[in-house]
């Protein structure tokens, strides 16, 4: 065996024992944040039955009404015991949260003096193919090795570019549920118009909901706009835009009856089905890349699978 795969073989042993005190570290964490949550509200109770002792040792109506009663030294002795009793428990919560704490930063010390096993096996496993490449008993491998290499420059070019057309998706999905929210706002106010006559006020108050809507169509636009751009470097068809009629909105300020009313409730219905149509899209988009994502994935990993098996022999 050559001194790199020695070497290879007693990094995967440290890289097993390092991945159970990850596993132990990841349950220590849990039990840590149990202890917190039981410390917070033992502290929160200590807090009540302070304030309840504090209320019978003074001057209140609680005082007063113990007073008549004729059992304010129980009722005070009593309060005193459960504050007593919410003391112990806040000190017990302590100790427990303190006793997670020093195990923690014990796992924490034992796990950093492993040092970055990821960086090591990478320039380990370079070497061996170093190695590999260098031997004319290998050249075989070394052919593939070459070819592998490519394969995987390509999918992780791949990766990139569905990773940002993924993010360009979320942002578009993100603006259009905001106008869709909006122009479901507008359009109530539109209603009001066209069926109560809502006046001035209600006309205002619906036109300052249609410009946020007409803002927002915009910023969709442009987000669907760059989410086509990333599409297209995946070969992936684009998502259509949004429009709005800017002429509807001066219609119906200084034209304000029900045929202008009806218009513009004709308009924001007609945006608003465009807007859940282009959600529909951008989530049927959103599927697809992530199926994209797991073939990307799963690709690397069928050729890192395959590099190794070439060099570890």
């Amino acid at each position: 065996m050559s001194r790199t795969l020695a070497a290879l073989e007693e990094l995967a042993r440290e890289r097993t024992e390092r991945d159970g005190l990850l596993a132990a570290m990841a349950a220590t964490q849990r039990r840590e944040q149990q202890a917190r949550d039981r410390l917070a509200e033992a502290r929160r109770r200590l807090a009540a039955e302070t304030v309840d002792v504090a209320d019978l040792e003074s001057m209140s109506m609680t005082r007063i009404l113990a007073s008549l009663r004729g059992s304010r030294q129980s009722d005070l002795d009593r309060e005193r015991a459960e504050a007593q009793a919410a003391s112990y428990l806040v000190a017990d919560a302590e100790a427990r949260l303190t006793t997670e704490q020093r195990e923690r930063a014990s796992l924490e010390q034992r796990i950093a003096a492993y040092g970055d096993l990821d960086a090591r096996r990478t320039q380990l496993v370079a070497e061996r193919e170093t190695e590999v490449r260098s031997d004319p008993a290998h050249a075989d491998r070394a052919a593939r090795l070459t070819e592998l290499a490519a394969e995987v420059g390509r999918l992780r070019a791949r990766g990139v570019q569905v990773e940002e057309a993924d993010a360009a998706g979320r942002e578009a999905h993100a603006v259009l549920q905001r106008t869709a929210q909006h122009l479901g706002s507008a359009g109530s106010w539109s209603t009001y118009d066209t069926f109560f006559g809502g006046g001035m006020l209600s006309s205002m108050a619906k036109h300052d909901q249609l410009d946020k809507a007409a803002a927002l169509m915009r910023q969709a636009d442009a987000a669907l706009a760059r989410l086509g751009t990333e599409l297209a470097d995946v070969g992936l068809d684009a998502v259509g835009g949004v429009g709005i009629d800017s002429m509807t909105r001066a219609l119906d300020i200084w034209f304000d009856n029900i045929f202008t009313d009806w218009a513009v409730r004709e308009r924001i219905g007609q945006a608003s089905q465009r807007v859940h149509a282009l959600l529909d899209q951008v989530n049927r988009v959103g599927q697809r890349l992530a199926t994209m994502k797991q073939e990307v994935a799963g690709g690397l990993a069928d050729a890192e699978s395959e590099r190794e098996r070439l060099l570890l022999v």
